[in-house]
């Protein structure tokens, strides 16, 4: 009977876990974020790490960089910038199928040169500069 206790305290507390971290990343965006960095390798990025306009130039005026994240009427990462030294070190530019999957990604990286990669509905795309 312990264990059976034990089994359904963790359910519950696993169900509270996982609606809380499905409402932590489907909150509705502002049109443009700030922050701290960014994860992973598929596309598009995924920014962690909120913070405010003022703590981007406090993290800036220490020679840090920081991401700026555009955001569409869908909640939908249509831009992101990754600022070092006051200059962009690449920017990412994002357009998506009606269905909401990524069909094209234009990419600048911090000499300017420009690359772009259009994705099939339903693919998974990699991280690329």
């Amino acid at each position: 009977m312990k264990t059976f206790i034990v089994l359904l305290a963790a359910i519950g507390v696993g169900y509270v876990g996982w609606t809380l971290w499905q409402w932590a990343h489907e909150r509705k965006h502002d049109p443009i974020e700030y922050f701290a960095g960014w994860d992973g390798y598929t596309l598009p990025i995924r920014l962690t790490g909120l913070i405010t306009k003022a703590e981007a130039e406090a993290t800036a005026a220490r020679g840090h960089p920081y991401m700026i994240g555009y955001f569409d009427d869908e909640n939908r990462l249509v831009r992101d910038v990754k600022m070092l030294n006051g200059e962009v070190f690449f920017e990412h530019l994002y357009t998506y199928y009606p269905s909401g999957k990524l069909r094209r990604v234009t990419v600048t990286n911090g000499d300017g040169v420009v690359n772009t990669h259009a994705y099939q509905e339903g693919a998974i795309p990699g991280f690329s500069w």
